[in-house]
């Protein structure tokens, strides 16, 4: 009997950490958590071996976590979410705690794993790019200039640069994929991507719901696509790449909202446009595709339809 893969999932607590556990099959993987916040109601529906309640700030306990097993990946997930401000506000507010939590805790992971054999599959996002106008064709690849707009993106740009220092200098297998605006049921912070989920619930009754969000471009992953594209990274027999592109879905608010009217039959959903966010440039993602065979599989439509029907249960 093949042994299972055991994978520690840092900030297995969140939003897409959830969305892994959800898809993940247990009887192929071991799943272990560590995260300074375990909603342990949320968390005991899965099969989890080890629950690590710590950040990776804490020397003592992540040496002991990291010591416990001869973990096969690592899939660190963990950033500074503001109590639930959102990730771009949090950093905004709080530079500082968004760069330790962003890139101190980062550097001190793989600090502690560059003697160890484990596999590193980390989130970094768009947003290390800037806007879109200021590039040639709209479009980036993997190694197109980064200048990031916000602090978020400049904490992901550092952390892009540790993961860099560390696969120079010690030969670590890390490998960041820079994630958009992820989307779907379960997500519990603020930002744009609570505006779309404020769509979802709005379904849920005839009252008439106005979200008030930016007009720009936006550029979204299911997160049933976005945990599944780490499980393929996972799965993959390709030796992947230090850093990838996502695949997304270009769209609006308003489309989004057009959308979940016509699907949910209410119509009760208006936008009311705030400020000008950021449109940032569509990311090429033809490296992944081509590594990974990995693809966008809940579209618009199919997402929607998929959301409302987990709210109703």
């Amino acid at each position: 009997m093949l042994s299972k893969i055991k994978i520690l999932i840092i900030g297995g607590n969140g939003f897409l950490g959830q969305g892994i556990l959800k898809v993940i099959p247990n009887d192929k993987y071991e799943i272990s958590i560590l995260d300074p916040y375990l909603d342990h109601k949320k968390l005991k529906k899965y099969k989890i071996k080890h629950l690590f309640n710590c950040s990776t700030l804490n020397d003592k306990e992540i040496n002991s976590a990291l010591n416990s097993e001869e973990w096969d990946y690592i899939v660190h997930l963990a950033a500074f979410g503001g109590n639930g401000n959102g990730l771009l506000k949090a950093a905004n507010e709080n530079f500082n705690k968004a760069v330790n939590i962003n890139v101190t805790g980062f550097a001190n992971l793989l600090d502690k794993l560059k003697n160890k054999k484990a596999k590193i599959i980390w989130s970094s996002s768009t947003v290390v790019f800037g806007e879109e106008k200021s590039y040639k064709n709209k479009t980036v690849k993997e190694h197109s200039i980064l200048k990031p707009l916000t602090n978020y993106g400049l904490t992901k740009l550092m952390a892009e640069e540790v993961a860099n220092y560390y696969i120079k200098n010690y030969k670590m297998n890390i490998t960041g994929i820079r994630l958009p605006i992820i989307i779907g049921p379960g997500l519990n912070y603020r930002g744009v991507a609570a505006g779309i989920s404020e769509m979802a619930l709005a379904t849920k009754t005839k009252s008439k719901c106005i979200i008030e969000i930016p007009p720009s471009s936006l550029d979204i992953i299911y997160i049933k696509d976005a945990a599944n594209l780490f499980i393929k990274m996972i799965n993959s027999k390709t030796k992947l790449k230090n850093i990838y592109n996502c695949a997304s879905i270009r769209t609006t608010a308003i489309k989004l909202a057009d959308s979940f009217n016509k699907i949910s039959k209410k119509k009760n959903i208006k936008i009311n446009n705030i400020g000008m966010g950021a449109t940032y440039p569509i990311m090429d993602y033809n490296m992944l595709k081509k590594d990974i065979n990995f693809s966008i599989k809940y579209t618009i439509n199919k997402l929607i339809k998929d959301w409302l029907i987990e709210i109703k249960t």
